[in-house]
């Protein structure tokens, strides 16, 4: 899932400069706690093993199924979360209008050409062209937005891309897959991106989780009329306990907790230090793969790989302060 979020000052660091005679706090006081670096790691394992999860869970069932399935239990737990809370938002016609269409951009459309895409490709792959979402943000907002980038993030996009054609280029090799999966997963990648614009505005005024929730539900009923298509051309497969494991983690672990764990990690450290652990989360995913799936890469996919890290790393290197989108 693809959430961008506005940086919000931590509140010990907020109070900085604003003491009662005007004076700074220690500066001890801003150093981030290590429970802030704790859950940006863990966040990064999290997304890493969903690339993982998401191949077991295609072993029971069909790719759009799991898309449902994941949306529904992730967002009525969301919502639940939501409505507990004391101060909560209050959701107007037009604001459920705006949610139901980045529910369906973020969700729907994103979640059908990532699953499917990752079934016909590898999890390594699939991670690997997943982490390049901040490039395409980065040339869309040029394009569309008319932002500026500096000549060192131009390089990383172009480094990036040449990986990721690269990687496409060569085929399956040993992890199998297929050049259309990983189109599928690049379109994915690309559908992210235009999220990441569409929702940036009501992101700066609506918590993370009122909005995830609500896009896991608007996300679920938009997919459930695909998913009954997809059962009635191809059937419905017995679903194996490996499988619904999968279901289980990719609905509380990555559509849940990971992202609680980003929000907890982005109230402490800067954009620069969570892009970091953000960056890592292709190569969690690529050594869950090597380890749980047996995937292998030849020699000139795993060039390519380093290639596609280096270039998103050199891209997000040095930029502004904002918040990295991170998808899983």
């Amino acid at each position: 899932m693809t959430v961008p979020r506005r940086v919000h000052p931590p509140r010990h660091v907020t109070a900085a400069g604003r003491g009662r005679a005007g004076g700074r706090l220690p500066a001890v006081d801003q150093r981030p706690p290590s429970s802030a670096y704790a859950a940006a790691l863990g966040m990064t394992v999290a997304f890493g093993l969903s690339f993982v999860a998401t191949k077991y869970a295609l072993r029971g069932f069909q790719p759009m199924l799991v898309a449902l399935l994941r949306f529904t239990i992730a967002g009525a737990f969301l919502w639940v979360l939501w409505r507990l809370r004391r101060q909560r938002e209050r959701a107007t016609r037009r604001e459920l209008v705006r949610l139901a269409a980045l529910g369906f951009v973020s969700l729907t459309l994103y979640f059908a050409l990532e699953t499917n895409g990752i079934a016909r490709t590898s999890a390594s792959k699939a991670s690997l062209i997943i982490a390049t979402i901040p490039i395409f943000v980065t040339v869309l907002s040029a394009l569309v937005l008319g932002e500026r980038a500096g000549p060192r993030r131009w390089a990383g996009i172009v480094l990036s891309f040449a990986g990721v054609a690269a990687l496409v280029g060569l085929g399956g090799g040993e992890g199998g897959g297929t050049v259309g999966g990983d189109l599928l997963v690049l379109g994915a990648a690309i559908t992210a991106a235009v999220y990441n614009l569409m929702a940036r505005r009501m992101l700066l005024t609506r918590s993370a989780l009122y909005v995830t929730a609500f896009q896991n539900l608007f996300g679920a009923l938009f997919m459930l009329p695909l998913a009954v298509v997809e059962a009635l051309l191809v059937g419905v497969r017995t679903p194996t306990s490996s499988a619904t494991l999968g279901i289980v983690y990719l609905s509380f672990f990555s559509s849940t907790l990971a992202y609680l764990l980003l929000n907890y990690a982005f109230r402490f450290l800067e954009a620069s230090r969570v892009a970091v652990f953000v960056n890592l989360i292709p190569v969690v995913a690529v050594a869950a793969a090597y380890a749980l799936l047996g995937e292998r890469f030849t020699t000139e996919q795993a060039a390519a790989a380093v290639i596609v890290v280096l270039g998103v790393w050199i891209a997000n290197a040095g930029g502004r302060a904002g918040r990295a989108p991170v998808a899983g």
